[in-house]
């Protein structure tokens, strides 16, 4: 009969997330993850697999709990194109509080040009984000906020892409107050007049 785990999975997983996302992938080793998670070897090996299943899993989870946030966000009070601003925002503030930039970001320029299970989590989480923004848009568009003449798709997508360069420019400058200018003229580039 198989013991039951003396430990809780998901909230040693969330260690081993938040470990990969402050060092990224390869200047985490697997002494980091044993010291962090409180585990010896055997342990995650057993339970999540080698570092690379492990890491896969990590950023599944964060995957799938930022394509929830984003949906909350969609959720939020006001115009469709305060939302959208409301929104950018939301992810803008997020990005500075925590120091991070998005995990799958970091992972995209880190390993996706070479590892492709990594590259698909990646899109998914540019498609899920993107489409949460393109929704809001043809609202807006609807709504006489947002020119009709743009594509909504293509332009979710510029939306999504920016959040990449917002997350470069804080790590190359630290200059938060920069950042939030860069996301208010993205805001007030969208607008119809």
């Amino acid at each position: 009969m198989a013991r039951s785990k003396e430990f809780d999975p998901a909230e040693k997983l969330e260690m081993a997330r938040n470990l990969f996302w402050e060092k990224g992938y390869n200047a985490t080793s697997m002494q980091d993850l044993v010291d962090t998670m409180g585990l010896n070897r055997g342990s995650i090996y057993d339970t999540y697999g080698d570092k690379h299943s492990l890491y896969l899993q990590c950023l599944t989870d964060y995957v799938n709990k930022n394509a929830c946030q984003c949906n909350s966000m969609a959720q939020m009070q006001g115009t469709p194109l305060e939302v959208i601003g409301s929104a950018i925002n939301a992810i803008v503030e997020s990005s500075l509080d925590s120091k991070k930039s998005c995990m799958a970001v970091k992972s995209t320029f880190e390993l996706a040009n070479c590892d492709e299970e990594v590259r698909q989590l990646a899109k998914k989480n540019v498609e899920q984000t993107s489409k949460v923004f393109e929704v809001l848009i043809v609202k807006a568009q609807e709504a006489g906020e947002i020119k009709k003449d743009l594509n909504p798709a293509l332009l979710a997508d510029f939306i999504v892409s920016s959040f990449s360069g917002f997350s470069q420019n804080y790590a190359l400058f630290r200059n938060p107050k920069q950042v939030r200018k860069m996301a208010a003229l993205l805001i007030e580039s969208l607008g119809s007049e």
